[in-house]
């Protein structure tokens, strides 16, 4: 091994040892019914999305970052946040509309249309209010740092082609869900994997992450709901066992 590659290897092997240990995060609290046991995920999620970063970024030309156009093949992280050329930008807002709009066209497809939460926190819960919104932000982008970003990098610098690679993160980002959301969302979360992995590609990290943070959004505002025929007391709409991931699920 020579020095020049010394520190693309170290800073690679430490980078999937955070991924290794983010998808194991959910499973090692599927067990806790702790009511902060989904604030103990997100928190883990910002942290070791941080230290993949910071693994990622040893050494000036440690790793390249493989998203096509967006990044130059040359380009090593840290990357830019603005793509280039100038028309990039019009690929974020195209990006955060797909994030938004796939879970309404989800439920529509199922027959489940999403409605407006209920129970929502009063004017004094807004501070928490605040810190959930901020979680939820943290959290998304953490993700899509490690698994379209840390991940695809890592393993491409360690030799893997780039298609095995993506391959690789995409099944781990599914896995990663089903203590939360269940078996029964893996197609629905491998569609969303698609959507993040197809955003970055064309608009680099930032689009990736705005698509995730604007579909953890909708989630968090809304659900599948019903209208329960079976009782007469009532004419709202009641909410169901969720098909799609909800807000705690999928954080």
């Amino acid at each position: 091994m020579t020095a020049s590659l010394l520190p693309a290897t170290v800073g690679s092997t430490l980078a999937l040892g955070a991924l290794v240990a983010h998808a194991a995060v959910p499973w090692l609290l599927r067990h806790r019914r702790s009511r902060h046991r989904l604030r103990r995920y997100d928190r883990a999620t910002m942290l070791l999305a941080l230290c993949a970063a910071l693994a990622i970024g040893t050494g000036p030309k440690a790793v390249t970052v493989p998203w096509g156009e967006a990044f130059p093949v040359n380009a090593a992280w840290p990357v830019p946040p603005v793509a280039e050329p100038l028309w990039k930008p019009a690929i974020l807002v195209v990006a955060a509309a797909a994030g938004g709009a796939l879970p309404w066209a989800a439920a529509r497809c199922t027959r489940r249309p999403l409605r407006r939460r209920h129970g929502g926190l009063p004017r004094a819960g807004r501070r928490e209010r605040a810190a959930n919104s901020a979680y939820l932000v943290g959290c998304a982008v953490g993700e899509e740092i490690l698994w379209r970003m840390a991940g695809p990098a890592a393993l491409t610098a360690l030799g893997a082609p780039l298609p095995s690679a993506i391959a690789l993160c995409l099944a781990a980002f599914c896995l990663l869900h089903v203590p939360n959301s269940g078996r029964r969302s893996l197609p629905y979360v491998a569609l969303t994997a698609v959507l993040f992995t197809t955003a970055a590609t064309a608009g680099g990290l930032p689009a990736a992450a705005l698509a995730h943070i604007a579909h953890n959004t909708v989630l968090a505002l809304a659900a599948p709901v019903r209208r329960d025929v079976r009782r007469r007391d009532t004419s709202r709409p009641v909410e169901e066992v969720p098909h799609l991931p909800a807000p705690s699920g999928w954080d």
